[in-house]
């Protein structure tokens, strides 16, 4: 039987590893800084970023203070649940696929499968970067997406987004040559590689970071961002007003 229990995410027929409800209550959850599958990788006064890999038949179990986005690196499918939860309901995650979700109880991840796992986490500081506002299709308050659908072609240049309160996550591939430009002034970037990026800026200088590993690039780029690296890139770029953070 199929469920929902994130919007945006595939849920496929699901067993459990450990049994009952009762293992997902008994553990004990820490803060991501202190899980050893959690690696830090940026902190500053807008967000903590984060490097979550599950090698197969490992799991990561973590209490989350702050609103939260997970973006996948690669394919993978992991078990999620929540504190109180049978930890049975498995997701089919794509590269590049982005999930926003809330503080509150403790979140678990397993990895079934027989392939590694690997995700960043963002946990935003700021307590306005939320699905939930007006939704002016609705006419009411009301909890809004919290995922990017997949792209139409993914074999062509694209930028998606997702608003988020005070935040844009934008979703974007870039073909050889093809550039992806600054934002509005005042708007400060984090920018998360899914695939290997080389980027080259209008001065000629060559930004290039591996997968998953984050780049904060603040406030004030002027220069368009060249895709250089000969291929397709993918990337996720998380736009927030500078200075917005309490």
């Amino acid at each position: 039987m199929k469920a929902h229990i994130l919007p945006g995410l595939l849920v496929l027929a699901s067993w459990p590893l450990f049994g009952s409800l009762s293992f997902a209550q008994a553990q004990t959850a820490a803060a991501p800084t202190a899980e050893p599958h959690h690696h830090l990788l940026l902190e500053n006064d807008a967000a903590l970023v984060f490097s979550l890999t599950l090698k197969p038949s490992e799991q990561a179990y973590a209490r989350y203070d702050h609103n939260l986005l997970l973006v996948a690196l690669e394919d993978c499918e992991m078990v999620l649940w929540s504190e109180g939860q049978s930890p049975v309901a498995s997701f089919v995650f794509k590269a590049g696929d982005v999930h926003f979700l809330y503080s509150g109880p403790p979140r678990g991840f397993r990895n079934d499968r027989t392939t590694e796992c690997r995700s960043a986490i963002v946990e935003f500081l700021d307590p306005k970067v939320t699905t939930y506002g007006y939704q002016s299709q609705i006419g009411r308050w009301d909890y809004g997406a919290s995922g990017i659908a997949p792209p139409p072609d993914p074999e062509v240049k694209f930028v998606d987004q997702l608003l988020i309160g005070t935040a844009a996550v934008k979703d974007v591939q870039l073909l050889a040559g093809d550039s992806f430009p600054p934002p509005d002034k005042g708007i400060a970037e984090l920018l998360i590689p899914v695939s290997d990026v080389d980027f080259k800026t209008q001065s000629d200088v060559h930004v290039r970071k591996a997968s998953g590993k984050a780049i904060w690039m603040g406030a004030g780029r002027t220069s368009d961002l060249t895709n250089a690296s000969g291929g397709p890139v993918r990337f996720v770029v998380v736009e927030l007003p500078a200075g917005a953070a309490p």
